[in-house]
């Protein structure tokens, strides 16, 4: 996250990194946005759908209540060459009382206005992270929780929950409070809470999900909530006093599991190479392709964007968790299909 209270008129964010970017606009937000005026001072467009001219209309527009006003712009890398022209003769002479932030996944039509971009704001690059950055990350981010992971079990989190850095955060914390009073965090703590996905809870429930047999997948999250054991592995798993977050992580990881997966399959169509890249076995991918022919991109889209609002949804206090995660699978059982 952002550290200097400097603010800039202009920003342009971009990268593979989500995370790390909502973190930076989160910042980004609570330096410039007030409690009360926050909701006259925040605009949220799409470079997609809105014009330039609205954008433009909304910056020169004076705060109300606060210093500045907030302007984020989504999917900026894919505006087209005339609107981002047009934005550029804003950003060229900004407000000095708004942040406009552009987001996108890539440079896009504004790379080749990164110099001028730069003499009035800031270009930051969120890249995925990888290797030593994401260990890290990771350990630094367990430092915050005031525990300290040694590096091996640092590689096994990597190693079975990936490199996102969302669902990272979310086993960290659940390893942080399974742990309770003890500093170090070693291999042996985490072992019994995540481990390769076999024949499981986590995979069943997707499977039902992916079915679209709601009463069936109800059935799943149910049981792993009454019994509070979320089974990785053929063996008894550990109890724990609130499963949620694991399962809410895990079903969030599965998601994207399917997604590479499918994707990769119209470029490889090869299950070797495909494990070989995920590191994991032939087995399990040819468990994934299968799920992943029961899930339209759309869908998978929407299933990690539903989870991640559920997890905002159980940090936040907002319901009963139990209530949360059933009306996320109901949600999931019922996406809007690609035609």
């Amino acid at each position: 996250m952002r550290t200097s209270t400097k603010i800039h008129p202009v920003y342009f964010i971009y990268g593979t990194e989500d995370y790390l970017i909502e973190e930076e606009i989160k910042g980004l937000m609570e330096h410039t946005l007030s409690p009360n005026g926050k909701d006259l001072n925040l605009h949220h467009f799409n470079g997609t759908v809105h014009s330039s001219q609205e954008i433009i209309q909304a910056a020169q527009t004076l705060p109300m209540l606060s210093l500045f006003r907030f302007v984020l712009v989504s999917e900026a890398d894919r505006m087209n060459d005339g609107e981002v022209e047009r934005l550029m003769k804003y950003i060229q002479r900004p407000s000095p009382s708004t942040c406009l932030v552009l987001r996108g996944q890539d440079g896009g039509a504004w790379k080749r206005h990164q110099a001028k971009l730069e003499k009035v704001g800031r270009v930051i690059e969120y890249p995925r992270l990888k290797g030593k950055s994401l260990v890290s990350w990771i350990k630094k981010r367990m430092e915050e929780k005031g525990k300290t992971i040694e590096e091996d079990a640092v590689l096994h989190l990597v190693e079975v929950i990936g490199d996102h850095l969302q669902d990272l955060d979310n086993m960290l914390e659940v390893i942080s409070l399974s742990v309770g009073e003890e500093r170090l965090i070693r291999l042996s703590d985490i072992e019994g809470l995540i481990s390769d996905i076999k024949a499981n809870t986590v995979f069943e429930l997707t499977d039902a999900i992916g079915q679209q047999n709601l009463e069936k997948a109800l059935g799943i999250l149910r049981k792993a909530l009454g019994s509070k054991v979320v089974s990785f592995r053929k063996e008894e798993a550990p109890k724990l006093d609130d499963p949620n977050p694991l399962l809410l992580t895990m079903m969030a990881r599965q998601y994207r599991l399917i997604w590479r997966v499918k994707e990769m399959v119209s470029q490889l169509k090869n299950n070797e190479e495909i494990g070989k890249r995920l590191r994991m076995s032939v087995w399990n991918v040819k468990k994934l392709v299968d799920q992943a022919k029961q899930f339209p991109l759309l869908s998978l889209r929407e299933g990690i964007l539903k989870c991640q609002k559920t997890d905002l949804a159980l940090k936040k206090g907002g319901g009963p968790k139990d209530l949360l995660m059933e009306k996320l699978v109901i949600d999931l059982c019922r996406p809007d299909r690609e035609p």
